[in-house]
């Protein structure tokens, strides 16, 4: 494999793993103020680490989508970037929510517990978070697509069921804050992916096969 198959096959394939780390680190993903505001008060540590896990998670993943994308496209161009499109731009969804929840700590810190959930709450409901939230859910939906690219590349169907069904189960699985949702979800994904990039692994892009074809009937 090339040096960018590689770099773009860990960049894809290492977000699930983190994730469940990340997941694991945390003491809740619950979206409630209060929750929250305890949480980073007994666990601090814990949830900072958690929260910066995921960040790195969604940076890796929006490379590793736009990787798989690319590879998926010569064989089906409009699926693999329709699902590219939707994957990344729901993932710079998340990067901002993200990065709005990286002030919860200080905010947590500085505050007494209601005063804090108070200015959580706030955020949790202001009108940036409201009108973006939902829309995270293309991110899940643009990696459902891909894998439907990579059932049409040649991965098993089960390898694309796996990618469809991970993506949709990790964005319930956030949005319920259910930890067991989310670690089983990321484990199918990730199982589906790998599938997908040995796929891609073992067998050249139509192109690429076409012209060592040509080649080797020149010479």
């Amino acid at each position: 494999m090339s040096k960018r198959t590689i770099a773009g096959s860990l960049a894809l394939l290492a977000p699930p793993i983190i994730v469940i780390v990340a997941t694991l680190a945390q003491p809740t993903l619950s979206d409630d103020a209060a929750s929250q505001v305890a949480a980073l008060t007994g666990h601090r540590g814990a949830m900072i680490t958690g929260a910066a896990l995921s960040s790195i998670a969604v940076v890796l993943l929006i490379a590793g989508i736009i990787w798989f994308a690319l590879a998926l496209a010569p064989r089906a161009p409009r699926l693999a970037m329709a699902g590219g499109v939707l994957g990344v731009f729901g993932l710079l969804v998340v990067l901002f929510e993200n990065g709005v929840a990286a002030a919860f700590p200080a905010i947590a810190g500085g505050l007494d517990r209601i005063q804090a959930a108070f200015v959580l709450d706030r955020i949790h409901s202001g009108a940036a978070i409201t009108a973006l939230g939902p829309l995270s859910i293309i991110g899940d939906i643009g990696l459902a697509m891909l894998g439907l690219a990579a059932v049409k590349a040649g991965a098993p169907r089960w390898a694309g069921t796996a990618i469809a069904a991970g993506a949709l189960a990790g964005g319930a699985g956030f949005a319920t804050g259910s930890k067991a949702l989310v670690i089983i979800a990321f484990a199918v994904l990730f199982l589906g992916l790998l599938q997908a990039v040995r796929t891609l692994a073992a067998s050249p892009a139509p192109r690429l096969a076409a012209a060592g074809a040509k080649a080797a009937a020149v010479s």
